[in-house]
């Protein structure tokens, strides 16, 4: 349940705590609001006014009560504020327009070939423009641009990647300001996360982590990223790259696909290693889907390399099982949602054969929501998460949405 305060000084936080209320449980009366907020009565009127008046919620159907007068209820709008997502990687560019409920409205897509920061940042602001002149804004909040990008990273106190740390896959990306060149072509406020992470924060604002206080998110792209919600909160690390998986080293033999001088099994999920891999066999692949026509066929490397692939999964969820009680662990990324979906199946039983018998509760395994596009969905959620999630450390934060009286 979610909790709110009396207390002045945490206006914003209740602000949230409300909105967040409305969302998950929503249509809902404010008297419900009050009861499980635990705000008084007129706290949560207050706040319910502003959200009415913003058109950040909507009232919906009146309730009959036993008694009594029937009671309003109150939902989301889903007009009442857009966002913008990038997703950009060395093949691809997806952008997508999303709405206060989470529904995608408009989405473009590129494939790349590993493009300069300037041509790059030329191909964002385009999409940024593109999907901004949607008629849909014209009347609603637009709460800003957010880009995933493939980490881990190096973001400074002004939210701007100052450092690709994969020199190999960014040679020419060294201490690029992109948040800075954003600006430069736009006046709305600029997000920036690691792809994975990301794409955690929109498995827990709108997708399979709504209810979950603690799971750990498994992005399958250019390799293999995560991300970790703890007690209902993301937890992002003293530098914001937590759940970095794919930089642990194989505990065997290494990955066929591998071929740096410090193996680490992220290499193995490497979607463009993984097509070049195929290729030394004849098999031709050039995107995502493919992959799902060798999968439904049964073709033999390609299901060497997936069950490679789950083996290698095994000592990581394990240590993350041990160290942090994980509750559900949630696989998702640009992998075809019937492999994703078999790996989910499979993990259970090969876990099974290597954990302690005296350890009675284990994680859940199951399936991100948002497919393909969960790293856009979770860059387009930022600027919502930034606005309106009930997370502790908006009690230091300003924000003028949620601080108004």
């Amino acid at each position: 349940m979610l909790t709110g305060t009396n207390l002045t000084y945490t206006k914003a936080y209740n602000f949230r705590i409300v909105f967040e209320t409305i969302r998950l449980q929503g249509p809902i009366s404010r008297a419900d609001i009050a009861r499980r907020t635990s705000l008084t009565a007129q706290t949560v009127s207050n706040i319910v006014s502003r959200l009415l008046e913003r058109q950040f919620v909507q009232e919906g159907k009146k309730l009959q009560k036993k008694r009594g007068a029937p009671s309003t209820t109150l939902q989301v709008n889903p007009e009442g504020a857009f966002s913008i997502g990038l997703d950009f990687n060395r093949d691809h560019l997806t952008g997508i327009l999303v709405d206060l409920a989470g529904s995608v409205k408009r989405k473009i897509f590129y494939e790349v070939d590993s493009p300069s920061p300037d041509e790059a940042i030329d191909l964002m602001v385009s999409t940024i423009r593109q999907l901004s002149s949607a008629s849909d804004l014209k009347n609603s909040h637009f709460s800003g641009v957010g880009v995933g990008l493939p980490g881990p990273l190096e973001i400074n106190s002004n939210n701007e990647v100052s450092n690709f740390i994969n020199p190999t896959a960014f040679p020419n990306w060294k201490n690029v300001p992109i948040g800075s060149m954003l600006k430069k072509h736009t006046e709305v406020p600029i997000f920036i996360e690691n792809n994975a992470s990301a794409a955690t924060i929109g498995e827990r604002w709108y997708g399979a982590g709504r209810n979950i206080s603690n799971f750990l998110y498994t992005f399958f792209g250019a390799g293999l990223g995560g991300g970790l919600v703890l007690n209902g909160s993301i937890y992002e690390g003293q530098y914001r790259n937590a759940g970095e998986l794919g930089y642990f080293p194989f505990i065997n033999e290494k990955s066929p696909l591998s071929n740096s001088s410090q193996p680490h099994i992220g290499e193995h999920y490497n979607l463009n290693r993984l097509y070049k891999w195929l290729s030394e066999f004849d098999i031709t692949v050039h995107r995502p889907e493919d992959l799902e026509t060798l999968f439904n066929d049964g073709n033999p490397k390609f299901m060497e390399w997936l069950d490679q692939a789950k083996q290698y999964l095994l000592p990581v969820f394990l240590a993350a099982e041990y160290m942090m009680d994980i509750e559900v662990i949630i696989l998702g990324g640009r992998l075809p949602q019937v492999i994703i979906e078999d790996i989910a199946n499979d993990l259970p039983r090969l876990m099974e054969g290597i954990r302690v018998d005296i350890k009675k509760n284990v994680p859940k395994f199951q399936c991100g929501t948002a497919g393909a596009d969960s790293a856009a969905l979770g860059a387009a959620t930022l600027p919502m998460f930034d606005l309106f999630a009930a997370q502790t450390d908006v009690l230091i934060k300003n924000n003028s949405l949620s601080n108004g009286d």
